[in-house]
């Protein structure tokens, strides 16, 4: 027979009558008073009509009221609905709206609510009220014991029912493991309403143990909380996530007797537990499966190991499925779908609700299945990572972006404690905005400042928040979460109040752009010195702003203005100046600014020859860029292939850091790694463009003497910003890898270009070929016109052909575009041929460009070509135009030619002007960021991407004579590989893949 809490409070009461069952401020009662307390009560409401399966709210305090009602209810085979006293009115009436309820229970009379209709009682007149003999009650497993209603940040609160069978078996083993027993003493803390709250009552009145109940004015201080769990010698305790950073840095009571700390609610972020002398338990689970599902013991993160949820408790089974809920692979993200024993009854009066979260999938199992909205990732440990909510996946102006990787990086500052992000919409703003709140002690204006080019260096610009609030603490929920509903209300009301600066203030121009800025970004106080980026702009945004400030002006604006002039009075002067210039197309980088740029580092020379084998059989290599798409897949290539250890330069705070942030690129691209492939990965904390790369001079000397060949993958991409913005980390990275390379000993460089060196030259040179070995300097007058990265790696090209020529062992790959893997589909789809074809789909249209070749191939075939050519010395000083022979070479209109073919997506090929106007004014559009490179007059009323047209043939004689013999051959995108890329980058799965 299986067992109920009510059954094992029985037990206790009799093995244990005289044992203190409950402490609080105000009372301590025994075992034997709590049952009589709740035996008088249970009478009392079954004379007033409360049969078994009756729902009996109980709006109450955490008192000791609270316990002796939850008991009297149960013991009439009734179920209690806790809500707590705190709630605002109209809530309390909504839920009990929901119930057809007998009565009303509450703790104290002073919280009885005004408009029912229904008997009331308050449980602190117990004394006063008239005695009823309790009628015996069978209380059965499968019967409910509670009614939780969740928060209702999406709509009205859900009652969500949770039978007795479910609750003792959570209760049950989390007893067991963690050693709860007649001689513990365990916490209250969480609000009545909040799940967490019904572990929280029923662990110790399960096995004898004591219930203490600290008071409301201490119960978010953790000074005052831990003297409190000290005083009461407290063994369990629980605290709300939010919390826990302060918990663990306070003081620690010398006579705390705390052997296990709980915490629930939120994602948990890392701690320090140093000199903590008790366990730190992080539970994670939705009500919908009584309270918790998984458990994590957690500890000091060690190297290279992801965080953590932990593994499955009380019978949980775990199926990570995806949109189409089939298993994905460990190590892959998915939605969490639970079933076992804790899953819910259900929601009450929701049978819609129900059908759709609580399914049967006959094919995994037959028990029934709760849908948690979760994302996760099973863990080759069997763990899982919580990665968040899958309503945290956002879509703002055709970017997808994870709050749950925004929070997370914003995290790693050391300085910041807690941290929460939400869209908001001000009424001022045309457009979704990203705010991000945080806890810190520090003085905010310098924190921002900090948090700023912290985040710059590490995310893409349509992933910095618009906003950021700095704050001491935040608003909580009463169950003890954080209140974002009251943190964007606060913001939105903040923003709407601001007053905007005096017109006086500002000149003409810059009253002008101020306006198109505040009308963009819902911020009214701009001021000269303001910064576009600084205000809440980014780069999507910028698009819409130069548009809007070219209209009101008259006078025309580019992109590249915001990061050349990103002040509002600097871009104004800018403005002002190019309105008394001469009319002309956009203005060129002059070819002298990119040739003067061409210098190896001071006093640079070669002092030996390198040796074969560090090329043919590297001990330690150095990998920069190993967190893009090409060079964490360069990355797995050389692990596979050769027996290095491998050095990465990330940037990043520590080692540590470094190390997660590749791990988590590693994950995002779905490659998997054994334990000692990963062993053989040193991640270095740094910066390719400070000098010695931003390693400690004691490091830097030992790469210095240790390393055996470099492989230069690391680049700035960016689509938009100028040459000056590309200029620090393309070419003078470079130049201090170039300084490493001859520090010491010689050692090779593997350098990785792109076929965009020879940019639309075709123009200029009248040639239909570009050979490997052909200079590219005769490319330079295109070059100079194209975008800033590639004038970047123009120059960067050319510094390594100067190290070459001074004797620096250099072999150059020059990549197409690295569209997708062939087995997984997974693509960088946030660069401009991910845009494309997804902005392709979303119109069911194909921009007629005639002969445009990005020199299309699979990132797989990629980093195998280069692994496999650069462990040949020969190779050394030779160019590789890593891309297909020209009859294999897909040009743009074919790609998308092969699309239609394969699956019938009937996508009408437009001429280009109609195709552009289809989406140069939705800002939602994939490609909008980039509608600079497809809009602007660069040449004769062209623009760059018109001007990659009649592209030149790419010889590629090298790659071929090197890859002879190998099993290295070019990929072609089939129907089934193209079936994987648009569903693996895009979501996108055509009907007959």
């Amino acid at each position: 027979m299986t067992l109920t809490v009510l059954d094992q409070f029985a037990h206790q009461k009799d093995l244990y009558p005289h044992h203190t069952a409950l402490v609080t401020s105000q009372h301590t009662l025994s075992y034997q008073q709590l049952d009589q307390l709740s035996d008088k009560l249970c009478g009392l409401i079954q004379h007033q009509g409360v049969k078994p399966n009756d729902l009996v709210p109980l709006i109450a305090h955490r008192d000791a009221e609270l316990i002796i009602g939850v008991l009297a209810i149960l013991k009439a085979g009734a179920a209690y609905v806790p809500i707590d006293a705190r709630y605002p009115d109209k809530r309390v009436q909504t839920i009990l709206d929901q119930i057809d309820a007998p009565l009303i229970l509450t703790s104290r009379s002073d919280i009885l609510p005004d408009d029912t209709d229904k008997p009331l009682i308050a449980i602190n007149t117990l004394d006063k009220l008239p005695h009823y003999t309790r009628k015996t009650t069978t209380v059965s497993a499968s019967m409910t014991a509670y009614v939780i209603f969740t928060s209702g940040t999406t709509g009205a609160p859900k009652g969500v029912m949770i039978s007795h069978a479910s609750l003792w078996n959570l209760i049950h083993c989390h007893n067991q493991r963690f050693a709860m027993s007649c001689a513990s003493r365990s916490s209250l803390m969480a609000g009545i309403s909040f799940d967490v709250a019904q572990w929280e009552l029923w662990s110790p009145l399960c096995c004898g143990a004591t219930l203490c109940l600290p008071d409301d004015d201490i119960r978010l201080d953790p000074h005052a909380l831990l003297e409190n769990f000290a005083h009461h010698q407290l063994t369990h305790a629980f605290v709300p996530t939010v919390m826990v950073p302060e918990v663990l840095a306070a003081p620690q009571p010398d006579n705390l007797n705390l052997q296990y700390l709980f915490t629930a609610g939120e994602k948990l972020s890392p701690v320090d537990l140093q000199g903590i002398p008790y366990t730190l338990v992080d539970y994670y689970g939705p009500t919908e499966t009584t309270i918790f599902t998984t458990c994590h013991l957690v500890e000091c993160r060690r190297r290279n190991q992801p965080a953590s949820i932990g593994y499955p408790v009380a019978g949980a089974r775990l199926f990570v499925l995806d949109e189409r809920q089939q298993p994905v692979a460990r190590g892959q993200a998915g939605e969490l779908y639970i079933t076992g024993p804790g899953v819910a009854q259900g929601y009450l009066n929701a049978p819609e609700l129900n059908q759709s979260k609580f399914v049967r999938l006959p094919t995994l199992c037959q028990e029934v299945l709760f849908r948690s909205g979760d994302r996760v990732i099973e863990l080759n440990n069997g763990q899982y990572q919580y990665l968040g909510r899958l309503d945290d996946q956002i879509k703002i102006r055709g970017n997808r972006i994870e709050l749950a990787e925004l929070n997370r990086v914003v995290q790693e500052l050391p300085e910041i404690t807690h941290v929460a992000t939400r869209v908001i919409h001000p009424e001022s703003a045309h457009s979704k905005r990203i705010a991000t709140f945080v806890i810190s002690q520090e003085e905010p204006d310098n924190l921002k400042t900090k948090l700023r080019q912290h985040l710059k260096t590490l995310l893409p610009d349509y992933f910095q928040p618009n906003f950021i609030e700095v704050l001491t603490h935040f608003p909580l929920t009463e169950n003890g979460k954080v209140d974002l509903n009251r943190l964007t209300q606060d913001l939105e009301t903040r923003l709407a109040a601001e007053v905007m600066t005096p017109s006086e203030a500002l000149t003409d121009t810059q009253a002008a752009i101020a306006a198109v800025w505040s009308e963009l970004l819902g911020v009214n106080d701009i001021r000269p010195q303001n910064a576009f980026f600084d205000v809440g702009g980014d780069s999507l945004l910028a698009v819409s702003m130069i548009t809007q400030v070219s209209r009101r002006l008259g006078i025309k604006t580019y992109v590249r203005d915001v990061y050349e002039y990103p002040s509002l009075n600097a871009l104004a002067a800018a403005l002002e100046t190019r309105r008394h210039a001469q009319p002309s197309d956009l203005d060129r980088e002059p070819s002298q600014v990119l040739q003067q740029d061409i210098q190896l580092p001071s006093g640079w020379k070669i002092s030996a020859p390198c040796n074969d084998h560090q090329l043919s059989a590297p001990q330690l290599i150095l990998l920069t860029g190993a967190t893009g798409f090409v060079g964490a897949h360069l990355l797995a290539e050389l692990l596979r292939t050769t027996n290095a250890n491998i050095c990465c330069l990330v940037r990043g705070r520590s080692p540590e850091h470094a190390g997660q942030r590749l791990l988590d690129v590693l994950k995002r691209y779905r490659i998997g790694l054994s334990e000692h492939q990963l062993e053989r990965i040193q991640p270095l904390a740094g910066n390719i463009a400070d000098t010695h790369l931003g390693l400690l001079d004691a490091t830097y000397d030992a790469l210095c003497q240790q390393v055996d060949v470099i492989y230069h993958s690391a680049s700035a991409v960016n689509f938009i910003q100028p040459y000056s913005y590309m200029r620090r980390d393309n070419v003078q990275g470079l130049q201090q890898i170039i300084a490493f390379a001859a520090e010491h000993k010689t050692k090779p460089l593997v350098l990785l270009s792109t076929i965009s060196v020879y940019s639309w030259g075709q123009r200029f040179t009248g040639k239909r070929v570009m050979y490997e070995h052909d200079d590219i300097d005769q490319n330079l007058a295109a070059v100079s016109a194209d975008i800033g990265y590639v004038r970047s790696k123009w120059v960067m090209e050319k510094i390594a052909d100067q190290a070459a020529h001074s004797g620096l062992p250099v072999m150059t790959f020059r990549l197409g575009y690295a569209t997708c893997h062939s087995q997984t589909g997974v693509s960088a789809n946030y660069q401009w041929w991910g845009r494309l074809v997804e902005t392709c789909l979303q119109t069911g249209s194909a921009p007629q460009l005639r002969d445009l070749y990005e020199g299309l191939t699979t990132v797989d075939y990629m980093t195998q070509a280069i692994a496999y050519i650069s462990r040949n010395p020969k190779a050394l000083g030779l160019k590789f135009n890593l891309i297909h022979q020209h009859s294999n070479n897909l040009s743009l209109e074919a790609f998308f030619q092969r699309l239609n073919n394969s699956f019938d997506l009937s996508l009408k090929s437009m001429p280009y002007p109609e195709w552009r106007a289809q989406w140069e004014q939705d800002s939602n559009a994939p490609l909008y960021p980039l509608l600079s490179l497809f809009k602007d007059n660069v040449v004769d009323g062209l623009s760059t991407v018109e001007l990659y047209q009649d592209t030149y043939i790419f010889d590629n004689q090298n790659t071929a004579r090197f890859l002879r013999g190998s099993t290295i051959e070019e990929p072609v995108f089939d129907k089934a590989m193209l079936a994987r890329y648009l569903e693996a980058s895009f979501g996108y799965r055509p009907l007959n893949a």
